[in-house]
């Protein structure tokens, strides 16, 4: 990083002023130019001068890091950012180029905690194992400059890491560290935080097996945010408890629920609620009420979704539970060509509750294949269906899961 003196001759020049006309009546020409070149430092009331001549403060001087370097450091990466955000992961090298040399001289600041916050991510995205410690600096200076917020949002940023590696008890226990360090520092979390710090709290319970405070906890958090007019991942947990009731055969409930995710998909008109309605619905006549005629039906109305781009229209979402349908009505032919499109699990499919449940669809797949006598094909997919799932939550998917692969190997080795 440039020294004092660097800096100091840096904004003279841009400023377009020669040493004589810099040093003005109270400083020397020969005196500006050891202090340009690191032979002398400047007194206090010398560098206050100094700062007034170039228009700038005197602590930016002393900065390591001027902040308008900062500030246009930021500025020009969050414009990458946005683009990779949107799915171009292609300019994450030059992101951690651009903010590596400043990394061990940033100041306390704002600018200075996103851009390492968007550094830590980068080095995620890339594979780097080196993300936890500027994430970690981050947080740090969140927490001194009381912006908590955005604190709190490293710790959801570490535990979507964890969550993605299918880690889920640390992406919990990394939540709980929040929660326990807002207690103990007396931090006063506004309420859309709080609401944010019980759902994640609620998810993870569920993903980790404890399953009545999980849904007790979901059933608080949407009670709460109505109450605190606060809507952000609402369409989240109406699903979430919806799948509870389902799993309780509350069908009643699992109704009531349902619709209520019609009725925010109304007042919010955000397009993407349909994904979630549609899946739920059609998941909800296969697996529970076991009318196939209207599951496949609302499974069609997902079908325009995906020509509209949105990662949450993946196709998988719609061949996997269309598949299903197929199948379970015996139209075998129609359901094998379904679901030679429902090649993986999305990218962004990450609870147990949903891998759970692709990898039941994927065990139809295998059953379809079966049907036609490609054992083989079929075994693969059961397999690797009931290898995905065996160290998740016990659910009711699982039992499918596991009855179908061995169902096909004993169909494997009674051949051989």
């Amino acid at each position: 990083m440039d020294s004092l003196g660097t800096r100091i001759r840096k904004l003279r020049k841009e400023r377009k002023l020669t040493l004589e006309e810099f040093a003005g009546e109270r400083l020397t020409k020969g005196m500006l130019s050891q202090i340009e070149n690191d032979k002398a430092k400047p007194s206090m009331e010398s560098l206050e001068y100094i700062a007034e001549r170039l228009k700038v403060k005197a602590s930016e001087l002393l900065e390591e890091i001027a902040p308008s370097t900062i500030r246009h450091l930021l500025e020009q990466v969050e414009t990458i950012y946005a683009e990779i955000k949107l799915g171009n992961t292609e300019n994450l090298q030059q992101i951690i180029e651009i903010i590596n040399p400043y990394v061990e001289d940033l100041p306390l600041s704002y600018e200075a905690g996103r851009l390492l916050y968007i550094y830590a991510t980068a080095q995620y995205q890339m594979g780097l194992t080196t993300w936890e410690s500027p994430l970690q600096q981050a947080r740090f200076m969140f927490k001194e400059i009381n912006l908590l917020s955005h604190w709190f949002e490293t710790y959801i940023l570490q535990s979507a890491i964890f969550t993605e590696g299918r880690n889920y008890k640390m992406a919990y226990s990394c939540i709980l560290q929040a929660k326990e360090e807002a207690e103990q520092e007396n931090y006063q979390l506004d309420s859309r935080d709080a609401g944010k710090m019980a759902y994640y709290i609620s998810v993870f319970q569920l993903a980790v097996g404890e399953y009545e405070a999980g849904k007790q906890l979901v059933k608080e958090t949407i009670a709460n945010a109505h109450k605190n007019q606060f809507y952000s991942y609402i369409d989240d947990m109406y699903r979430i408890a919806a799948f509870c009731a389902m799993v309780d055969n509350d069908f009643e409930q699992a109704e009531h629920l349902i619709k209520k995710l019609e009725q925010y998909r109304v007042f919010a008109e955000q397009v993407e609620v349909d994904a979630f309605i549609f899946t739920l619905r059609a998941h909800y006549y296969n697996n529970f009420t076991h009318d196939y005629e209207k599951a496949l039906a609302e499974i069609e109305r997902f079908r325009p979704l995906m020509d509209m781009g949105l990662i949450k229209f993946d196709k998988n979402l719609y061949y996997a539970e269309k598949g299903k349908s197929l199948y379970l009505l015996a139209r075998y032919e129609e359901a094998k060509e379904a679901f030679e499109h429902l090649t993986n699990i999305p990218p962004f499919i990450l609870h147990p509750f949903d891998i759970l449940g692709f990898n039941e669809c994927f065990s139809y797949k295998a059953l379809c294949y079966a049907h036609f006598g490609e054992l083989t094909t079929a075994y693969e997919i059961a397999k690797m269906a009931y290898m995905d799932s065996q160290y998740l939550i016990d659910l009711p998917y699982k039992q499918k899961i596991e009855e179908t692969y061995y169902s096909i190997k004993a169909q494997i080795n009674s051949v051989q």
